[in-house]
């Protein structure tokens, strides 16, 4: 038996920040060896399986990467220590309480899986949600079901809003700084394309919400009194069901400022890398399909809710369209804050609500799931 509290305790205590995930991974790796097959895949993503006869493949997953720890913290941040019922410390909430609770919940079924299980823990989420996953769903059996380890609050998420990052450049003329009249400012153009961009009307979805935009980086170039011919800032625009990628650059063209998603070069703590461009789009489940239904029923009839950031579901369901919901201990809105923390109550509820949940999703009942044509007579969840 494993004890989700002091697992989370432990998963805590190793810091993973984006791109430095390996003593994380080889923890995982050890603790997974001992509930069936594990390995280490591509981009140093951690696999484990166990499978057990004939049925439903069920894919639990979450991240290994944190942000940073940041200041402010009353107690050290990667302590794991716990204070009037509390589990404190980067990545309690986002997201290692829920990978310990998924393994432990594993680990209880484990015994009565009829089916296949995947476990996989991905790096780099943080900073590019859904890259490293897509490489794992290209070498795993296709997935009956994804469940995301996002906090939740222990209730049932269905989908939530996209996210793309736009790249405004403006250009200008360089001059002496005691003599801007004889330049072109890149700053002040700038300026005035975000003044427009800020203003741009942007879409609701009726179950997501509506879009937003938020200027996150603002850099310009030149030094010492110089006028700059260059500035670049980039936008969190966080999108909703329906936008393109064309849809959204074509938003911000004829600002006086080139327009384009976003890309990086990811390096992985494998050595590996991989080109991420930035345009995540929005994904939401029906809360009447066979698979939520389960999921909700096995799961006690929680709340469903939408998730307000992004997730790795961008890929699952996104972009795949293979059925996806999420399940985890913690609020949101404490993650990537000082003193995050989660309920320690709520791990261990989260873990045996994840044994439930997969002795129910890996039973030889849910083998009619498998035919398009049936369906079980579950009583209807309520929409959000």
């Amino acid at each position: 038996m494993i004890d989700p509290v002091r697992l989370a305790q432990e998963l805590v205590r190793i810091p993973s920040p984006a791109g430095e995930e390996k003593d994380l991974a080889d923890f995982l790796l050890s603790t997974l060896g001992r509930l069936g097959e594990a390995e280490r895949g591509p981009l140093g993503t951690v696999l484990g399986r166990i499978k057990r006869g004939e049925g439903p493949v069920v894919l639990v997953t979450g991240h290994m990467d944190t942000v940073p720890a940041g200041e402010g913290w009353s107690v050290p941040p990667f302590s794991g220590e716990i204070r009037e019922g509390f589990l404190y410390g980067r990545g309690a909430v986002d997201m290692k309480a829920a990978i310990a609770a998924q393994i432990a919940g594993a680990a209880q079924a484990a015994s009565e899986v009829q089916g296949t299980l995947f476990l996989a823990y991905v790096p780099h989420e943080e900073t590019a949600e859904g890259v490293a996953l897509a490489r794992a769903l290209d070498q795993l059996d296709k997935p009956h079901l994804v469940i995301l380890g996002e906090p939740t609050d222990l209730r049932l998420g269905i989908g939530h809003r996209g996210r793309a990052v736009i790249r405004l450049v403006t250009r200008g003329r360089a001059a002496h700084a005691s003599m801007p009249e004889l330049g072109e400012n890149a700053i002040e153009r700038m300026m005035e394309a975000l003044g427009h961009a800020l203003r741009t009307p942007l879409p609701e979805d009726p179950l997501l919400g509506p879009g937003t935009v938020a200027p996150v980086f603002l850099s310009a170039d030149g030094g010492g009194p110089v006028v700059p011919d260059r500035c670049v800032a980039l936008l969190d625009r966080r999108i909703v069901r329906g936008e393109t990628e064309s849809s959204v650059v074509a938003d911000y063209q004829g600002m006086g400022a080139e327009v384009a998603v976003e890309e990086v070069e990811l390096r992985f703590y494998t050595g590996e890398t991989a080109r991420a461009k930035f345009f995540f789009p929005a994904w939401c489940m029906d809360p009447e399909h066979p698979w939520v239904m389960e999921a909700w029923e096995a799961l006690g009839h929680p709340p469903l809710r939408v998730w307000r950031f992004s997730t790795d579901g961008v890929e699952s369901c996104g972009r795949r369209g293979i059925p996806t919901v999420g399940f985890g201990p913690g609020d949101e809105r404490l993650a990537h804050r000082p003193d995050e923390r989660v309920a320690v109550e709520d791990v261990r509820r989260a873990a045996s609500a994840y044994a439930r949940l997969l002795r129910h999703l890996l039973s030889p009942e849910t083998k009619d799931l498998l035919s398009p044509r049936k369906r079980r007579n579950n009583s209807r969840p309520p929409a959000k």
